[in-house]
């Protein structure tokens, strides 16, 4: 189980709390929590690596490749505006590569929490 380092900000709105239990899912490998939270043609773009344009790619995707095995998951802060928001912090993984990420979401809607769109950038800290 990774060790979880949340602000204590990050919580205090609707969004803010599924956005954290997002990255928390995202950081414990629950993939079924990820795409029942998302559109069917969700676009899910990592900068500089690839592109998914709907559900069903990125079921595929997370079953041919499980999510980082994350030892530590570090949530800075959540930002929410409307139906945009955005979550920054870093993770360590099992092989102890770690990480810093910013994810920029637009949610389907103004109500209710499904994810139409991501762009992660995420880097390697040496």
């Amino acid at each position: 189980m990774a060790t979880i380092n949340i602000k204590t900000d990050c919580g205090n709105a609707p969004k803010k709390e599924f956005l954290k239990q997002l990255h928390i899912a995202l950081a414990q490998g629950d993939s079924a929590f990820v795409i029942e939270n998302i559109a069917d043609d969700v676009h899910w773009e990592i900068i500089g690596n690839h592109t998914i344009t709907n559900k069903q790619e990125l079921e595929k995707r997370l079953s041919d490749n499980p999510l980082w095995n994350v030892t530590e998951l570090n949530l800075d802060a959540i930002i929410t505006h409307g139906n945009e928001a955005s979550a920054n912090g870093s993770v360590v993984t099992a092989e102890n590569l770690k990480f810093a990420f910013c994810n920029m979401y637009k949610f389907r809607g103004f109500k209710g929490p499904i994810l139409k769109h991501i762009k992660t950038y995420i880097i390697e800290l040496k």
